[in-house]
């Protein structure tokens, strides 16, 4: 045994850290300790929990989401949050309800049970993410988001693809009963489609491996999961068996270039030909998603046993203007409201003119990467204001299409100039939009 290694998780505390040791030698370190500290201590307050000790077991009470919400309850918090998308939230809002229905009676029946796992079709900042993280809001579900880019087949180069688990396990706070009936979201799933049919000797370790890895993961089974970080080494570090059997899996990727298979096999144009951008950048062409067949996603690049894995397919269609403007307005977590409230708290209002917050969606469309875009345009615009509003001390700022130019044009003209803006420098966009 290595004197400079700790006993559960091998880092080297040679390179320094707290520890603690025991008379025959063995080394603590202090991150384990704290984390098998939190779990006695919630172990603890669960026994003392009259409430929960009542249950009779520690296992999840997942029947509490059923009897507390239905599709079209689930489907109305999903509103709250995330603008359009009608047909994308009633699926998705009936796959989850189905999937906890059936796990809230699978000790109660000999039927047996095929998770509806979900994939999601879209353009970037669609909605795809912001769908299952809203979800795991709502329902109170252990969540985690992997981002495919990282994976690679066991034992290359880059992240095993049972660390998406432990991401799933620290926020279940390390309750592996928990855990396994969460919910994880695959980003960026499209990016593991397989190399082109070029003929290659060498193995196809970032696409086809990992769609292999994952099959396992997404039917159901026992896995290893490492308490640390890294490249799974069970030799050498403390694991956890997690069964993935009732983890609900949804995936989700931007698909370029999906939309040209669809249209091949409809027999439609979908921006095909020598002038055509290689990238899909209509919304009709995103609508063709919502008629995807399997066989179109096995033509792209994905293998028929991970296609058949992910029974629930929908599309999410691209953000038309008049979206980009419910966006900034109604949902709970709208832009308008977050910045309102950090120029409130320095005692400044905030108002937003209409031709204000057209010139924003403007400027925001022209970028080409959906919802998202409208949170960089807010900050480059606001920036300024937000830097000096404590030292200037106004009492209001309106945001016009006029203050919009302003700003923008500010940005412009000092972005290649070397050094700092200083605060107390003169802005024209604070000049031209004090309101009393």
């Amino acid at each position: 045994m290595n004197q400079n290694l700790c006993f559960f998780c091998s880092k080297d505390l040679k390179k320094g850290g707290d520890f603690v040791q025991n008379r025959e030698g063995m080394l603590l370190c202090k991150t384990c300790v704290e984390t098998a500290t939190d779990i006695f201590n919630r172990k603890t307050a669960w026994d003392k929990d009259p409430v929960k000790k009542g249950t009779g077991a520690k296992k999840p009470n997942f029947k509490r989401i059923i009897e507390k919400f239905s599709p079209k309850d689930i489907y109305d918090a999903l509103s709250e949050y995330i603008i359009g998308q009608d047909t994308a939230k009633k699926v998705v809002s009936l796959a989850v309800y189905n999937h906890y229905k059936v796990l809230s009676l699978i000790d109660q029946t000999d039927v047996e049970f095929e998770k509806s796992n979900i994939l999601l079709l879209g353009p970037t900042g669609s909605g795809k993410t912001l769908i299952a993280r809203t979800l795991s809001k709502i329902l109170q579900i252990p969540f985690a988001i992997g981002d495919c880019t990282s994976y690679t087949e066991a034992g290359y180069v880059g992240d095993d693809v049972e660390n998406v688990l432990l991401s799933l396990l620290i926020d279940a706070n390390y309750e592996v009963e928990e855990a396994e009936r969460g919910i994880i979201y695959l980003d960026e799933i499209d990016k593991k489609a397989k190399s082109g049919g070029n003929v290659s000797i060498s193995r196809d370790v970032s696409g086809e491996g990992v769609q292999q890895a994952f099959l396992k993961l997404i039917e159901g089974t026992v896995a290893n999961v490492p308490l640390t970080a890294g490249r799974k080494n069970p030799m050498s570090q403390q694991v956890a068996k997690v069964d993935t059997k009732h983890i609900l899996f949804i995936c989700g990727g931007a698909f370029n270039g999906l939309e040209k298979i669809i249209a091949k096999r409809l027999h439609t144009s979908a921006g095909m030909g020598f002038t055509a951008d290689p990238m899909p950048k209509t919304i009709a062409d995103f609508r063709l998603f919502h008629k995807v067949e399997p066989p179109d996603l096995i033509e792209y690049g994905f293998i028929p046993e991970f296609v058949g894995r992910l029974p629930v397919k929908v599309a999410l269609n691209g953000l038309e203007r008049n979206d980009f403007i419910k966006i900034l307005k109604e949902p709970k977590n709208s832009l308008i409201r977050q910045f309102s409230k950090l120029f409130e708290m320095d005692g400044c209002e905030l108002v937003f003119t209409d031709d204000g917050l057209e010139k924003l969606v403007d400027v925001a469309l022209s970028e080409k990467i959906g919802a998202r875009g409208l949170r960089d345009v807010f900050e480059r615009v606001l920036r300024e204001e937000m830097f000096s509003l404590r030292e200037t001390k106004i009492s209001g700022v309106k945001v016009d299409a006029q203050f919009v130019d302003k700003a923008l044009e500010f940005l412009d003209t000092n972005s290649s100039k070397e050094g700092r803006v200083s605060p107390k420098s003169s802005n024209p966009t604070i000049e031209a939009a004090v309101a009393g």
